[in-house]
């Protein structure tokens, strides 16, 4: 399983918004974000249909975190863009696998499972203000996810 660009396009827009805490133009939050005003827009409208993220129009306009940054997970977001976690098709629901057509005796798919909890675990675990808080630490956040 791999975070799409998009994905990481739209945990850094989420940040952004975050820590300036305030509206923030498309084109600005595209600056800082190291992406083109195109994606940025185009991530903005997703993260705002889903309500991650407010949108005024006209000269005062603007975009800026719809949830508090403390709640708003990264899970949150990757499945938004992604769609759900999963390290293998075998774990999705309609998967006919060749190799045991039993999931419930085939040990590759009890393993991934397990992982894939964790997996989805610990990115239940990183709220967008984690990332960017300079009070949290890169170790404090591996002390969160390791207990």
């Amino acid at each position: 399983m791999r975070v799409t660009q998009e994905a990481d396009y739209a945990i850094r827009i989420c940040l952004i918004l975050d820590k300036i805490g305030d509206k923030t133009g498309a084109a600005q939050i595209a600056d800082i974000a190291c992406i083109t005003p195109k994606i940025a827009l185009k991530v903005l409208r997703k993260l705002s249909e889903a309500g991650f993220v407010r949108s005024y129009k006209g000269a005062q306009g603007g975009y800026e975190l719809a949830r508090d940054g403390n709640e708003l997970r990264v899970l949150e977001i990757v499945e938004l863009i992604d769609g759900p976690v999963r390290i293998s098709k075998c774990l999705d629901c309609g998967h006919e696998c060749s190799r045991n057509p039993c999931k419930t005796d085939c040990k590759m798919h009890i393993a991934f499972g397990v992982i894939n909890e964790k997996l989805i675990e610990n990115l239940g675990l990183i709220t967008v203000r984690m990332l960017h808080d300079e009070n949290v630490s890169s170790k404090d956040i591996a002390d969160i996810i390791n207990n």
